[in-house]
């Protein structure tokens, strides 16, 4: 008996609210837009972000391998192969933020337990 009177008492109450409707008129200044396009332009053309190095060996063939094991074990991640001072050295990922890039190389560990987060030149 409490269930039907306390089902009833809901569907009523249910039935009377009703949503409030209103309208928003949001008022910027014209500077903001302008503002906003330099800020998605420049990130845009940024070359500082953070990356991941997974692979250094003075052997090429096995950096080439390292490579192309990146890109299956983490699809959609850029990664590029660098001769660096006698070294082939692999990195993947552009991250712009440092947050991102940690996030990314928890992950990342799990598979390279030698990688190396190396920071915007």
């Amino acid at each position: 008996m409490k269930t039907l009177y306390y089902t009833l008492l809901f569907l009523c109450f249910t039935a009377i609210t009703q949503a409030q409707e209103g309208k928003i008129t949001i008022k910027q200044d014209k500077e903001i837009e302008t503002l906003l396009d330099l800020y998605v332009d420049n990130n845009k053309t940024t070359k500082h972000y953070y990356t991941i190095q997974i692979h250094s060996s003075k052997a090429s063939q096995s950096a080439q391998n390292a490579k192309e094991k990146a890109a299956t074990d983490f699809p959609g991640w850029p990664s590029t192969l660098d001769f660096i001072h006698e070294y082939y050295k692999v990195t993947i990922g552009k991250f712009k933020t440092k947050f991102e890039a940690q996030q990314k190389y928890v992950v990342v560990l799990k598979k390279y337990p030698n990688a190396q987060l190396l920071n915007p030149q």
